[in-house]
């Protein structure tokens, strides 16, 4: 049950329930017939009868899949929102019945889907009654009034038409007791009027949630970005007794489907792709052993490469993939991520923490004018914090790299994962081109609006803009948000404490603000994640401050004060 796309729906043969059951089943990228489409919504429909008896969850949820994945393979926009609403209703059902998270959280997500569908087939009455859906059902899960009233005052400013500006007033006044004040709106209206201007010039294609539900979540990618036949160039995994990572990296992007066999056994099937010559991994603890094999698409005969994870026991899944290189990400857990409650003013469990000191090895990070490399300067500051912790706090901390050598972006919160960390740091010095900004900022995992944001998320991934805009969608699939609230909190605390510790001696040390941008680094974490920008070192004057011991000592202060006021619950 604990690695199939839905759950109870995994045949002996590893093939899913949540596919057409029909023949064998289709591949990823094949479009649904019309045949295939009647038949769906013609199981769907009476389900959402308000009269009918419900089945188990299980065939629900199978369903729901079912039709999730055939509106992301239909070329038309409007199958596409149909299949996707339908999906919804059911998943919202289900959430209204039985209160499982899974179910709202997959529902807010269809119905994402479905109004942007909607709206690209000119449906847009459409198109904001399933926006307005997405809103209650996200409130209702926030369990918080002003949430929607926030969301829906968005919505009224994306829609344009008659019918969407009445359904939304409508909805206002009936909470209008949770209006926020008018600064708060102005700043909303504003956002808003960005988020209009750049749907106008086109939108990142989104990723796939094929399956989401009490055994994991599986994202894959957009069809725009499959491409030909590719090969597996590496399998790196990353194991721990009870917490793994498999980093499948390939020559370019494909799709995949994922499975369970006996024993127990995970595959996730490559589509149009080829092995390569390793085909047998040991690694032990909850991954025994990753292997690799050939195979043939049994529908159109094409190559195909089945990674089989052998696990020491059931296991929940998570898996993702990532652009520049194209990377399949594959995180197992004996347990499920832990749903830790924010609460402003309670203390919180805080008893280890992981501190990534940015690059190292061949990767010197930015280099400032007179030569100083960010990977010493960053490496010297998890040096200093890591003692403060462990002696005034109690913490145990993991430092992802203790030397001057190369860490993989994707293993460093696989280690953060496997040592059980409450929190994880990763901390750097900020550059730019012109070496005139300044001051100190902190960034956590979402999508951004700001250029300058992107353009230092592309410099820390290593990738296009493009493509480390792509982690939104993503992060957006792999439902975040739970956790993106808390490490909100934790960047803003330690923001506040930075420039409380330099306020002495460098007093005209600017605060930057927390921001948010698609870190390659932060995607996968399980806890409450920041990445720290220390200072500019390619600014002169703030590089002559990194360069010094006093300035340093100062900087992992202000991560030790965070961390203690996190833990108190400030």
């Amino acid at each position: 049950m604990l690695v199939c796309l839905a759950l109870n729906g995994c045949k002996r043969d590893g093939s899913s329930r949540s596919l057409p059951s029909s023949g064998a089943p289709a591949p990823v990228d094949s479009a649904p017939s019309e045949a295939l489409i009647a038949e769906l919504e013609a199981r769907a429909r009476p389900r959402l009868q308000p009269a009918a008896d419900l089945p188990t969850r299980a065939e629900i949820v199978a369903l729901a899949d079912e039709l999730a994945i055939a509106a992301s393979r239909v070329a038309s926009p409007t199958s596409d929102f149909r299949l996707s609403h339908l999906a919804a209703e059911l998943r919202l059902r289900m959430w209204r019945v039985g209160h499982a998270e899974a179910d709202a959280r997959e529902a807010i997500e269809l119905f994402r889907a479905a109004s942007k569908s909607a709206l690209a087939a000119d449906a847009t009455d459409e198109s904001c009654r399933d926006a307005l859906a997405r809103a209650i059902v996200a409130a209702e899960l926030a369990r918080a009034p002003s949430v929607l009233y926030r969301d829906v005052y968005t919505l009224s400013k994306l829609f344009d038409g008659a019918a969407c500006e009445a359904v939304f007033a409508g909805v206002l006044k009936t909470v209008e007791a949770y209006r926020p004040s008018s600064e708060e709106l102005a700043a909303l209206e504003t956002e808003t009027l960005k988020q209009k201007a750049e749907a106008s010039m086109g939108a990142t294609p989104r990723a796939h949630v094929v399956s989401s539900d009490a055994s994991g979540v599986v994202l894959t990618p957009p069809e725009a970005a499959v491409g030909p036949a590719v090969k597996v160039v590496a399998i790196q995994p990353y194991g721990s007794k009870d917490r793994a990572r498999v980093v499948v990296t390939l020559s370019g992007p494909t799709s995949y489907r994922v499975g369970e066999l006996a024993g127990p056994r995970l595959f996730v099937d490559l589509e149009r792709t080829e092995p390569s010559r390793h085909r047998e991994i040991a690694v032990g603890g909850l991954v025994e052993t990753v292997r690799q094999a050939a195979r043939k698409e049994a529908a159109r005969g094409d190559a195909a490469t089945r990674i089989v994870l052998d696990l020491s026991t059931q296991a929940y899944r998570r898996i993702f993939y990532l652009p520049e290189p194209f990377r399949v990400i594959i995180d197992v857990a004996t347990h499920p991520p832990e749903k830790a409650s924010f609460a402003p003013g309670a203390a919180r469990g805080v008893s280890r923490i992981a501190l990534d000191a940015g690059h190292g090895g061949s990767d010197s990070g930015a280099v400032g004018p007179s030569g100083l490399r960010e990977k010493d300067v960053t490496l010297d500051i998890a040096h200093l914090a890591a003692p403060v912790l462990s002696r005034e706090l109690g913490i145990l901390t993991l430092l992802t790299r203790d030397d001057d050598r190369a860490v993989p972006l994707d293993e460093r919160a696989a280690r953060a994962n496997a040592f059980h960390a409450d929190l994880f740091v990763s901390i750097h010095c900020n550059a730019s081109e012109s070496g005139v900004p300044h001051g100190v900022m902190s960034f956590v995992l979402d999508t951004t609006r700001d250029e300058v944001a992107a353009k230092i998320a592309a410099r820390e991934n290593a990738t296009s803009l493009a493509a480390s805009s792509q982690v939104a969608s993503i992060a957006s699939g792999l439902r975040l948000a739970e956790t993106g609230t808390r490490s909100m909190r934790f960047a803003e605390l330690i923001q506040r404490s930075t420039m409380a510790s330099l306020a002495g001696r460098f007093g005209d040390a600017s605060d930057q603000g927390v921001k948010t941008a698609g870190f390659f680094v932060l995607l996968g974490a399980e806890m409450p994640s920041v990445l720290f920008e220390t200072s500019f070192i390619s600014n002169p004057a703030e590089e002559k401050r990194l360069a010094t011991a006093d300035y340093r000592q100062k900087l992992a202060d202000g991560i030790v004060n965070a961390v203690r006021a996190y833990r108190e619950g400030r």
